[in-house]
Order: C-alpha cells, then structure tokens, then sequence
C-alpha cells in the first residue's frame, strides 16, 4: 500500500508541475472516440498519420472514425477526439510543444481526448528518411495499447485485434527512439520486386517504427570515392596515381588504397568535406581481400595477429590508423561532420595500438547474430563488443539477419537476435540496420525479434517470441512455434558437423552452402512438416489459416531447395563442377547415376524457379535474389545442369523477366 501511494503520489505531482487536470488522469474509453482532428496544412507523415490511426483505431472497436481538418473542429462536438500532429496539438493544449529532438514524439492524454504529436518533417509520409513522430506516436498506441500486430508487408501480414470495450490509460509520454537508426532491408534492390510490394515494403517499415533520419552511411566507400565504376577513369587514375593503390605482389592495383598514403588520406578528407548530403560520410574501404602489402602498411600490422581466416594478418591497426586520421583532419574543418566507418573482416577487431577512436568516428559493427548459434562464437562476440566499447564511443550495428547466404531457407536464430540486441544496447551501440530477406514464409520469428528490439533494445524479452506465435497464429501458436522450433533444433544440434571448407567457425558463405543437407536431413523436415499439419488443423479459416497456408508455402521451397542442393552436394561428389560446391568425397565416375541426378537437379530447379515467380506480392520469397545472381553471373548451377542435359532455355528470373511480369 506504501509503494502504491508512493507511486500516486508520483503522479500527482507529475500532474500538477505540468498543469495536468484530474480529468486528463482519467483512463478513456476507445468507443468514445469520434473522430480524427489533423491540421489542414500538417506535414504529409502527419496527415498519414491521422488516415492510419483513424482506420486501425476504427477496425478495434467496429466504428468509424472520421479525419476532420483542425479548421472544421467543433470544441463543443460530442465525443473525445485524436488529435494528430504539433499544430492540433499546440491548438488542444493551448501551448508550444516544440523544439522537437529528432524523431521525438509525444502521448499526452487531455480532456477532449489524446494528443500525438512529434517530430514531423516535411517529405514523402512513407519514406523512413524523414522524421514522422506523429506516426511513432500513433503506432505506438495501436502496437502497444490496442494490440494491432504488423508481423509481415501485405497479405496475411497485420492482425487487428476486435475489442470495443477498448481503454486508454492516461498518457503522459514524451520519448525519442533508442537506436537512432532502425531499419532492417527487406531482400534485394525495389527493381526486382513489384511495385505493390514495394509500397506494402515502406507501409510496414513505417508501422514497425523504423526509420533512418539521421543521413548517414557507413558501407565501402572507394568504388564511388575513386570512380571505379567507371573504367576509363580507374585506368587513368592508376596510371597517374598509381602509388595510391594497394600493393599486391609487387604490383599497384584497385580495389584496394594504400591507407598510409598522404594524398590518399588528404583525398578521401576532401571526399568526405564535399558530401554536403549526410551528417555521416563513409571512408570504408572496398569489400574482400587484396590489401596493401607496402612496408609503411605492413609496419602497422600487430605481428602474430591474424584475421578470422587464420591466414591474413588482422589490419585493424592500419585501418584505423587512417580512419582516425581522416575523422581527426575533417573534424578540424567541420565539427559538425560525422565520419562512418566499417569493422569489417580483417579489421572486425579492435586494434591494439590505439587508445581512442575519436568522437567524430562512427563504428559500423559487422556481425552476424545467426553465428551466434556457437555458444563459442557468441561470446567472442561479446568480448569484441566490451572491447570496441572502451575505446569508440559510437558503436552501430550492422547485421546480416536474413542475407543471401541463406537462400531463403529457414534459420531460426531469433534468441541470439534478442540477446545481440540486448547486450548491444548495455554496450552503448545506437543504432541498428542490415541485411534481411523477402522470405516471411520461413524467417518470420526472426524479423519480428528484429523489428521488436530495433525499437526497444532495453525491453523484458521473456515473452517476446511467444507473444508473438499467439497473436500472429491463435489456436495454432503452438504448433507453428514447433514447427520453427524443429529447424532450431536441428541447427543445435547438426551445426557443429557442417562441411568446413574454410577454417570458420561463423558465417563461412562456403561452408554454409555445403551442408545444407547435414543440417536439415529428411527427418527433420518431416518432422517440421507434421508440425505444420496439426497447425493447418488447429487454425479456424480467416487470417490464421491463412498464415498457416502462408508458410506451408514457404515449407514446399524449403524441401524443394534442401533437396536440389543435395543433388548438387552428390554431382560435385561425382566430379561435376558447380560453383562453390566441393567434391569431399570423390565418388568414383558413374554415368547412370550422374544423368539420374542431373535429371532431378533439372527438375527441382525448375520448381524452384516457379515457386519464386508464384506469389510475388507476397512477402514469401525472394524472386530478386535469385534474378539478381542470374544478372551477375553468379550461383549459375541450374544454367550448369542444363548446359550438362543440353536444356537450351534462359532462366525465368533476371530483372528483365522480372520487369516484364509486373
């Protein structure tokens, strides 16, 4: 009793400092809501914001809520309004709500209602570059008090839960996000997909709370620095400059710089002073390996120190030798300017020679959360992340939660999301963003740990995962929950025996890719698959079954690819060359059986093809993955089987394809 009128007293305090009345302490009823109050000339989020909370708030309680313009408001109008935005805001409360912090956002319960409020900035209302507090306001109460889910964009994807008895508690919130960036990629490029995923894309960005306001880039920075893109320019710079390159083997050569060489380091300042665009401009270096082997480079290297292949010396020193340097210079120049930076690879490590990084440099922190299914590589990644946190103040995180190294498989790793996330925010990390996929129909469970813990990193996860199965699959939570649960379990258990082609216990692209039938063997599929069945029996018809009937779907990919990778597995075995797969074995030539399997690869890749190009709208696998390796030239094992069965036919999915099905 002590503690409660403590805590009353809390409140009655709060109230009183902020001239809150005792009918603003009073809970409200949803079904007394009327309407939805926008001012004439708000902000396009601002005006989004009121059309959403309107139609979600309405489908709660079976009623209608009309958006009216600030103009039109009645005071005297019977029943209690939303009011949406700063300026219906100010009008309600009868004072200024500003200066906003960025992506700042307000919940403050008034006689005539509610005012959200926020941080709104003028732009397009879905695009997550531009602030919209009003928006994480409105999705606030309709995720957190209402109980409206967004688990996927587009069908079967959002969940609206009836309940006209509905109440508001009294409100008095005022809050910016945790992370500062928040946004989780949903598969390859837009082109690739159709115009109405992509929209449905940027409407669940927004309903999920993500947004990248801050302008800020972090990725490998020397094919747009350098113009490598542009091959005459590139053969021009190497013979002018050519000391600016890497040198490998005795020759100077891109992609990679020399990062000890002054003009280098002179250019990339200048580089970064000119990008007038963002707050944070990136100096990351290109992507792979090929690294200068100059003595002033190699001088920096800690002897004896090697990078996660156990072959290449670790370059963290050298890295942020120069990464400092720049940060250094540039914030001489402009103190406002932010400079992002990749730990990445050979220089994922802390360095050991320097004490700080400096207060300008912004750490992008590559990890994937899914190697984390080794206890081992877990906590080594915890001890990098305590280690990073000493010397750099600003710590991102940068993921990979659903990369192409999956292939759209199910890799259920959703309690290494949660702990990555919540750890990294003890650490200090204050953002978030990455790699995910297009295949809700088999890493569900993973992109709602995601989007959950983008938005509140600090939270109690202890029910999060199941809060989830019971809201998104009802009488059936617990069998869809076992039947994710059987790919977690087989990833326990199988992941120490996957096929080691490279000495690397995370993510090897390599190695993953050679023991897909090791870590998912027939058992475990119909195992899943009984799972399943007794979920499509549990799940009355409406947007359970549906969602059951969603993943059944991604279930019939999974089986079809965990068996056409086997095929190849066995063709590499028997001395057919397809790219990446390894011939462990070295069965001996056998040519019935070779056609007898070419035949079957030939037959489930064409399944494959068909079953990406069946659903696109849906948020169930992605086409562009697929059609983006088929523009590269990359993972061309179903165009190797059919040169081998002398199949003259193009594949179904490139962008061209897939442009001209939209």
């Amino acid at each position: 009793m002590k503690a409660f009128l403590k805590r009353l007293g809390y409140a009655a305090a709060f109230s009183a400092a902020f001239g809150i009345s005792q009918a603003e302490n009073t809970p409200q009823r949803l079904a007394d809501f009327r309407r939805v109050v926008v001012a004439d000339d708000a902000p396009p989020v601002a005006q989004f914001a009121a059309k959403e909370l309107a139609e979600y708030a309405g489908r709660v309680t079976g009623q209608t809520l009309e958006v009216v313009p600030l103009s039109r408001y009645q005071p005297d109008a019977a029943g209690l309004s939303f009011f949406v935005g700063e300026a219906a805001g100010e009008k309600i409360i009868g004072r200024k709500l500003g200066p906003w912090k960025t992506e700042e956002w307000l919940l403050q319960t008034v006689p005539q209602g509610l005012v959200l409020a926020g941080d709104d900035q003028p732009g397009r209302a879905l695009s997550v570059f531009v602030a919209a507090g009003s928006q994480l306001a409105a999705y606030t109460l309709l995720d957190e008090t209402l109980g409206v889910k967004w688990f996927w964009p587009g069908a079967f994807g959002e969940h609206v839960p009836a309940n006209p008895g509905a109440v508001l508690p009294v409100f008095q919130t005022r809050r910016v996000p945790e992370f500062m960036i928040r946004n989780y990629g949903v598969g390859y490029p837009g082109k690739y997909h159709t115009e109405a995923f992509n929209e449905e894309v940027e409407r669940w960005a927004r309903r999920t709370r993500q947004g990248w306001v801050p302008k800020a880039v972090f990725g490998h920075s020397w094919y747009g620095a350098f113009g490598f893109r542009d091959k005459e320019k590139t053969a021009e710079l190497v013979k002018t400059h050519p000391e600016w390159f890497a040198l490998v083997n005795g020759k100077r050569q891109p992609p990679q710089m020399c990062t000890t060489n002054p003009e280098v380091i002179e250019y990339m300042i200048n580089y970064v002073l000119a990008d007038k665009k963002n707050a944070i401009s990136t100096i990351s270096p290109s992507d792979g390996g090929s690294f200068c082997e100059c003595e002033r480079c190699r001088a920096l290297d800690v002897p004896g120190l090697l990078g996660y292949d156990g072959k290449t010396p670790q370059l963290s020193d050298r890295v942020f030798t120069y990464a400092n340097e720049i940060a250094r210079r540039v914030h001489e120049k402009d103190p406002d300017k932010g400079v992002g930076m990749f730990a990445y690879t050979f220089y994922s490590q802390p360095p050991v020679r320097i004490e700080k990084m400096e207060p300008n440099l912004y750490l992008s922190f590559v990890h994937q959360a899914m190697a984390n299914v080794d206890p081992q590589v877990q906590e080594e990644w915890k001890t990098r992340a305590l280690e990073w946190k000493k010397i750099s103040p600003h710590l991102v995180m940068r993921e990979g939660w659903g990369n192409h190294y999956l292939l759209d498989l199910p890799f259920p790793h959703e309690e290494e999301i949660l702990t990555a996330f919540s750890f990294g925010s003890e650490c200090g990390f204050m953002a978030a963003y990455g790699e995910g996929s297009k295949a809700f129909s088999t890493q569900a469970p993973n992109t709602w740990a995601v989007t959950r813990m983008m938005w509140d990193p600090k939270q109690d996860t202890t029910n999060l995962m199941r809060d989830f199965y019971h809201a998104a699959y009802g009488p059936a939570a617990d069998a869809v929950q076992a039947y994710f649960g059987t790919f977690r379990d087989a990833l326990k258990a199988n992941w120490p025996n996957r096929r080691f082609v490279l000495p690397a216990r995370g993510m090897a692209y390599v190695n993953i890719i050679n023991s897909w039938d090791i870590l998912y063997p027939p058992a475990v599929l119909d195992e899943a698959e009984k799972h399943l069945k007794e979920a499509a029996a549990l799940a009355p018809a409406g947007e359970y079954a549906d969602r059951v009937a969603f993943h059944r779907f991604g279930f019939e990919y999974t089986r079809t690819l965990v068996d056409l990778l086997r095929c190849y597995h066995d063709l590499a075995n028997r001395g057919v060359d397809l790219d990446t797969f390894v011939n462990f074995e070295k069965l001996p030539y056998d040519t019935t059986k070779e056609k007898e399997l070419l035949r079957r690869a030939y037959e489930l890749g064409e399944k494959r093809e068909t079953l990406l190009l069946e659903h696109r709208d849906w948020a169930a696998l992605d086409e562009g993955l697929y059609a983006f390796t088929n523009d590269k030239g990359l993972r061309q094992w179903h165009a190797a089987v059919k040169k081998l069965l002398r199949i003259d036919t193009p594949t179904r999915l490139t962008s061209a394809t897939l442009a001209a099905k939209k």
